[in-house]
């Protein structure tokens, strides 16, 4: 399902389609007094002009002073510097949300790096797929979230992603998600899917998933299952027996990368990848840090949850990469409600990974990042959204000669330079704000 929080921020997009000109307004409201300010969506607090307060029967109901959006964000993240418990922080957010939503997406937007780990939670979804036009975003976003990861560890390494071998720490529906977006790229690659499922290894709480082991696997696990590779009693041996390239952990156990594992996939590998997915922090199977420092600097390592910049002693500052699901689903749901399509196919997360891994730089990969800045989320669900709605042969988002982004807060327009459009599409100009 998606991130509700953030899902709201594409529920206020609104969408005007011109032939020739593409104008962008806000949305307009009949209400007036005491309902208007009581509605979060109309609802701007002490920022009504005294015009606004008169035409809208609302003078008298709120105090004389009259402040600017600005003076209220300004206060707002003041009081939020003040706060060292994220729970703390959590509940001024959804209480500014509850009332006044414009200042809330403006301070969110402001400082959306900092932000984020405190108002998005992943949510279990809806699995009507075929009824509604739906997606399980614990399980698709973090699937194609966590594959976007392995195509920018491509770049350093060398690699195809056919050529790596994967092994999971965890066998549920987060790695099963994984998993299968990964055999779909390794098939787009011209693997076959009994090929490319041979490349993933699961290990369990009770161990490799293997034929003929003493627990039963279900029947979306069956075609992870292989022949036993020998003597497999820990993830450790699973990791020095198998040999994979990347280990992926969705155990939610905490820290089952152990040192010793760590340091077997620095060995076996010259650029390890390490992916500790388990939320939150607590529970992340191993730290930035330790992965970092076991491996000499040399592993490419994203986490669920954030961690702050390593330092080495050799002086390189790298950045870990995390893999949060809001990378992709603004840019998938912005693409749905653009387009109008009934039913999402696990392509568009296909789609969606490779655009993500697109927009990282050389410069940010050199940092030790495997995705773009959080700061970059417009940026990228833009190009995210362009990208999947081509995959579905519609037109891009044009205006004039450039690509129309965000309009966020009262004013500010991003443009990007356009896509290549295939020969022959129909372009619909669009435009849309937030």
């Amino acid at each position: 399902a998606l991130g509700w929080r953030l899902k709201a921020m594409l529920s206020r997009l609104s969408m005007s389609v011109r032939p020739c000109v593409s104008v962008c307004r806000w949305v307009h409201t009949k209400e007036k007094g005491k309902p208007l300010m009581l509605n979060p969506r109309t609802n701007k607090g002490m920022a009504f002009t005294l015009k606004e307060r008169q035409i809208l029967g609302i003078h008298g109901l709120l105090p004389p002073k009259i402040e600017t959006q600005d003076t209220q964000a300004m206060r707002f993240q003041k009081n939020l510097k003040k706060m060292s418990d994220p729970l703390q922080k959590y509940i001024y957010l959804m209480g500014i949300q509850e009332r006044n939503e414009r200042l809330f997406y403006r301070v969110l937007m402001e400082d959306i790096e900092a932000l984020m780990p405190i108002v998005y939670t992943p949510t279990v979804g809806l699995k009507y797929r075929e009824k509604y036009c739906t997606f399980n975003d614990d399980i698709q976003g973090t699937a194609s979230v966590a594959l976007a990861g392995l195509l920018s560890a491509q770049r350093v390494v060398g690699k195809s992603i056919t050529e790596h071998k994967v092994l999971f720490l965890g066998a549920g529906e987060a790695a099963l998600g994984i998993a299968n977006l990964i055999v779909m790229a390794m098939m787009e690659s011209g693997m076959s899917q009994a090929e490319a499922r041979k490349k993933i290894w699961m290990f369990d709480k009770y161990g490799l998933l293997v034929k003929g082991r003493a627990y039963e696997t279900d029947s979306n696990q069956e075609g992870f299952v292989h022949p036993d590779p020998g003597d497999v009693k820990s993830f450790l041996d699973a990791v020095n027996v198998i040999k994979p390239t990347a280990i992926i952990g969705v155990s939610g156990a905490g820290r089952l990368f152990t040192h010793d594992v760590i340091r077997a996939m620095g060995s076996l590998n010259e650029h390890p990848i390490i992916f500790a997915l388990s939320n939150p922090t607590a529970k992340a199977e191993c730290t930035a840090e330790d992965a970092y420092s076991l491996t000499q600097g040399r592993c490419l390592f994203a986490s669920g949850s954030p961690f702050a910049p390593v330092s080495l002693e050799d002086g390189r500052i790298l950045t870990p990469g995390q893999g949060n699901n809001a990378y992709i689903f603004p840019g998938v749901a912005l693409a749905v409600i653009l387009s109008g399509v009934r039913h999402i196919s696990d392509t568009v997360f296909l789609e969606a990974a490779k655009t993500l891994a697109d927009q990282l730089t050389d410069e940010e990969l050199s940092q030790g990042r495997l995705y773009p800045p959080l700061s970059n989320i417009r940026e990228v669900s833009l190009q995210m959204a362009i990208k999947v709605r081509l995959s579905w042969g519609f037109g891009a988002l044009l205006k004039g000669t450039s690509v129309v982004l965000l309009k966020v807060g009262e004013s500010t327009v991003h443009s990007l330079p356009p896509p290549t459009i295939p020969a022959g599409m129909r372009l619909k100009p669009a435009t849309f704000e937030l």
